[in-house]
């Protein structure tokens, strides 16, 4: 986040200054960061997260499959957001049956399979 200089040249005492970028500092969120830990610098490379493909998300799916009937019910797509790491696996997967479920049976067929995992893209899970 970049905070606008202030004009009088005097620095903002309300601002938390591990979280202001310095304007001259041009780095980009790959490149190398520091953080202090305790009294010792520790040097750590932040790189992009490797989000799931579609193919990967497809495969989680159908291994949470759990009575093998090719539906996933939202206790099975519960599990499955779980395994991926949602935070609120249970909001997940009610929202993925709102997505996705188009004939309201309450259930996610393979036809609807290409809707959640349009969905599930959306919500940016990646591998850990």
């Amino acid at each position: 986040m970049v905070w606008p200089q202030p004009t009088n040249g005097k620095t903002n005492k309300n601002v938390d200054s591990r979280t202001v970028r310095n304007l001259n500092n041009h780095k980009s969120r790959n490149d190398e960061c520091s953080m202090i830990k305790g009294s010792h610098k520790v040097k750590t490379s932040l790189s992009p997260p490797n989000f799931f493909s579609k193919a990967q998300l497809i495969s989680v799916f159908r291994r949470f499959d759990s009575n093998n009937d090719g539906r996933l019910s939202r206790q099975e797509l519960k599990n499955a957001f779980s395994s991926l790491g949602s935070r609120f696996p249970s909001y997940r997967a009610f929202a993925a049956l709102h997505q996705a479920d188009k004939n309201g049976d309450g259930y996610i067929s393979e036809e609807e399979m290409d809707e959640l995992i349009r969905y599930a893209l959306s919500c940016g899970y990646y591998v850990q």
